[in-house]
């Protein structure tokens, strides 16, 4: 199982670029509309991913800070605004979820001080109100004629991905001190983490190959 973990550990920053790479290669098709965002977010979370694994300025004493008031942030809020804001058309929404999960950031500076890699309170909130939207993108896609041409809606694959991330990985980060107590657990949870990361962003690049521009 360590070599397992190690071997998908290696690997997660390739699966990281590997969406930014056909989204580059396919860019004339996106360019003109706010998919090209996407694009841009995706390259985000590359360099700064990367930047964590090889240990480029962070260090152990800052990368919870750097992962929790960068990287997840910045993943929670482009996401609301794609599925609220862009995808559901519900701008007020939008706005109403960004600030309950700033917001969130209080509580947190006087509860959750220990936290080593995420903070959970956030994360937990965060990936709530993430859950409601990929919720009411499933049910716009299963009430218009969009689910029968699935192949060509973006969101589609980009629901997919983002529902197996953060809601099957949920537990992991609500009770991340706990389960690194425990090897065992850790190690398989962690592995499964990894999987479900690999098959998001392969998920992502299946998004701008099959997606057409004027679906959401």
């Amino acid at each position: 199982m360590q070599k397992l973990f190690d071997l998908l550990y290696f690997t997660i920053n390739l699966a990281e670029l590997l969406p930014v790479l056909v989204g580059f290669y396919l860019y004339k098709k996106i360019k003109n509309t706010h998919w090209v965002w996407f694009l841009y977010y995706l390259v985000f979370i590359f360099i700064v991913e990367f930047m964590s694994a090889y240990s480029i300025i962070i260090t152990d004493k800052t990368r919870k800070y750097y992962y929790g008031f960068l990287i997840i942030p910045v993943e929670f809020l482009f996401f609301y605004w794609l599925y609220a804001y862009k995808s559901l058309n519900y701008r007020k929404l939008f706005w109403v979820f960004c600030v309950v999960y700033l917001i969130s950031f209080i509580p947190h500076y006087y509860l959750e001080r220990q936290q080593t890699v995420v903070y959970s309170f956030n994360y937990v909130i965060g990936a709530f109100l993430l859950g409601i939207l990929v919720f009411l993108e499933y049910l716009k896609q299963i009430r218009s004629d969009s689910i029968i041409n699935f192949k060509h809606n973006r969101m589609f694959y980009i629901n997919l991905g983002v529902s197996l991330l953060y809601v099957g990985t949920l537990p992991l980060f609500s009770f991340y001190s706990i389960i690194a107590q425990n090897d065992e657990i850790f190690i398989n949870y962690h592995i499964f983490f990894l999987l479900i990361n690999h098959l998001m962003y392969v998920l992502f690049s299946m998004s701008f190959i099959w997606g057409k521009p004027n679906t959401y």
